[in-house]
């Protein structure tokens, strides 16, 4: 390769990183090249470092950037830069390492010498024969620089001249090298100038092809340049265009406001008069019984005032009939969309709620982890009761609740002492069992922590054990029935309307499994692409087949998504949620509506269409 002037010769023996000229040059793969220091300071894993120019990866050698191949090409254009200059020529002479002007170049030698080293070339009979170069001649252009620099040293053994090629390792090598670390027949090596002109042949065909390519990116780029212009052209008609556009469509713009509005301020109206009719409706209900609840007070109060024992006697029956269906009464005002939030504070306030389950009646039983209860709500949100999940302990294990499933019947419970307890609607401990693992051990022997719990379609429990990663299925008194392995910690568990089980690990960037009524894993629900981050927490299904996930971020800020039996992504339900944990869904009245809980904070409840 011919390098005849400045500019040429800049572009090549400048670093492209810190702009100077190159020390210690160490080249890439893509032929870059660049300071040793600077490819240090580049940020790269271990094995392999990306170009700051074109962005192509080199394989890094064993010992990384250090043993990347030095660019002595490099070397020479600075040094023939150097010598194109008129003034004095200083840099460490070859021979006596001296920091002086240089005065020649010697050929053996491989570099520039000081006059006393050139002069010391003509008076010694092993120097005499070496061939000498002054810089004034070198200077003149009289001189074939091309044989100037015909020889180089070997990196490794400092006084051989390179003159051999291994052709296995692709590299000039030394006599030393070819007897030692390149010998043959591990290696095959040839003389340099044989290996040289093959080489030459080569490059040239392929420097030809090159020229192609390169004339062809020049007319490309152009051909970018001229697409750019009329794209700019375009776009600033289409600008004036819109301009235009814009004034003749606010007068129908501004019609379809109204038209919208009036529209939409019917619907409220019509929204506003069902709400009314129903507090107005709510309000009748309550005066009534409030009229019943202070006549038959005040009739009592007088009887045991006022009457007589035989007063007392005779209205006995009729009276505690009458007050003992009142106090049964329910007492319900109309509840307030706007409340979202239950567990907020007081005797039901939740400390970290994690699995959380629906009952048929509305009411919401939330597994507390930090206060070792499952804590149980009435549908507005009220407090109603707790679990104690100590009873039934033994030993010293923690009983720190992690799910709960709800039948018609009972609540269940499992925690970290590899039991499921079963408890009434009342909130009155019943009973607890273990489950069984793949190879017929009892999960109480093991040191087990049980975590997801579900009800599938045929009323079945499916227990998740996350220490030993396996799924239980038993019946609901307990009664093993079979047990499969999952491949993830199966923190929460869901089952579709078709019977499939969805396995959430509760892992951050994992995807949630499906899996079929056998436990063979059908297919993997992974991140959706408008979520910030992925960490799948609770997973619950809707009635028709929705499957619903929350998820959390690095920040904990968190998300539920809905996705379909398949795996299709449907979209976000909300991100109105911090540290997502347990999900449950329930279709109430007409409406869809989402439990989720949250860490150090009240579960949220959705309502959407």
């Amino acid at each position: 390769m011919a390098v005849d002037n400045e500019e040429d010769i800049d572009s090549l023996i400048n670093c492209g990183i810190c702009r100077s000229e190159m020390e210690q040059p160490k080249a890439l793969t893509c032929l870059h090249t660049f300071c040793f220091k600077c490819l240090k300071n580049v940020k790269h894993p271990t094995d392999q470092i990306t170009c700051p120019l074109c962005q192509e990866d080199t394989l890094l050698p064993k010992g990384g950037v250090d043993e990347l191949q030095n660019n002595f090409f490099i070397n020479q254009l600075k040094e023939r830069k150097a010598i194109r200059g008129t003034g004095e020529f200083k840099m460490l002479c070859k021979c006596c390492k001296k920091d002086k002007v240089n005065v020649a170049r010697c050929v053996d030698c491989c570099g520039f010498i000081c006059q006393d080293c050139a002069d010391l070339h003509k008076t010694i009979d092993p120097l005499s024969n070496h061939k000498v170069y002054t810089i004034d001649e070198l200077r003149s252009g009289e001189v074939d620089i091309s044989k100037v620099w015909k020889e180089q040293r070997c990196h490794n053994h400092k006084n051989q001249i390179l003159m051999f090629f291994c052709k296995t390792c692709g590299i000039p090598i030394c006599m030393a090298c070819g007897l030692y670390k390149h010998s043959r027949p591990e290696h095959d090596f040839i003389e340099m100038e044989p290996a040289a002109e093959d080489h030459k042949k080569e490059m040239k065909g392929l420097l030809a092809s090159c020229r192609d390519v390169a004339k062809r990116v020049d007319t490309a780029i152009k051909q970018d340049d001229k697409v750019k212009t009329n794209l700019e052209s375009a776009m600033d008609k289409a600008s004036k265009d819109l301009l235009s556009a814009k004034e003749k469509a606010k007068e129908d713009f501004l019609k379809l406001l109204e038209d919208n509005y009036r529209a939409n301020s019917e619907k409220l109206q019509k929204i506003a008069t069902e709400r009314n009719t129903n507090i107005d409706s709510s309000k009748t209900n309550l005066s009534n019984l409030q009229a019943k609840l202070n006549n038959a007070m005040a009739m009592t109060n007088q009887v045991l005032t006022a009457g007589s024992m035989h007063d007392v006697t005779s209205n006995y029956t009729k009276f505690t009939s009458i007050l003992g269906k009142l106090k049964e009464e329910q007492v319900n005002s109309t509840s307030d969309d706007l409340q979202k939030e239950i567990g907020k504070d007081g005797e039901g306030k939740l400390r970290w709620g994690l699995g959380v389950a629906i009952a048929s009646n509305g009411d919401i039983a939330v597994a507390d982890f930090f206060a070792a209860k499952v804590k149980v709500y009435r549908s507005d949100g009220q407090y109603k009761l707790s679990l104690d999940t100590k009873q039934g302990l033994q030993g010293c294990k923690t009983s720190d609740p992690w799910d709960v499933a709800v039948s018609p019947n009972q609540f269940y419970v499992t925690d970290l002492t590899g039991m499921v307890k079963i408890y009434s609607l009342e909130g009155q401990y019943l009973k607890q069992f273990p489950v069984m693992s793949p190879d017929g051990t009892s999960s109480d022997t093991d040191d087990s922590e049980l975590t997801g719990l579900a009800i599938d379609n045929d009323g079945h429990l499916l227990v998740g054990n996350y220490t030993k990663k396996y799924i239980s299925k038993c019946k609901q008194g307990g009664t093993h029935i079979s047990t499969i392995k999952v491949d993830i910690d199966p923190d929460f568990i869901a089952v579709t309307p078709m019977g499939r089980t969805v396995v959430s690990p509760g892992t951050s960037n994992a995807g949630v499994y499906v899996l079929d009524q056998t436990g063979k894993h059908i297919h993997t629900i992974k991140a959706p692409k408008d979520a910030k981050s992925w960490h799948p927490e609770g997973v619950c299904c809707s009635d028709d087949g929705v499957i619903y996930i929350a998820s959390r971020d690095s920040e904990n800020q968190g998300g539920i998504y809905s996705f379909t039996e398949d795996g299709e992504y449907l979209g976000c339900v909300t991100t109105d949620v911090t540290w997502a944990n347990g999900l449950a869904y329930t279709y109430d009245d007409g409406d869809d509506k989402l439990v989720v809980t949250q860490y150090n904070g009240p579960a949220k409840v959705f309502t959407f269409k």
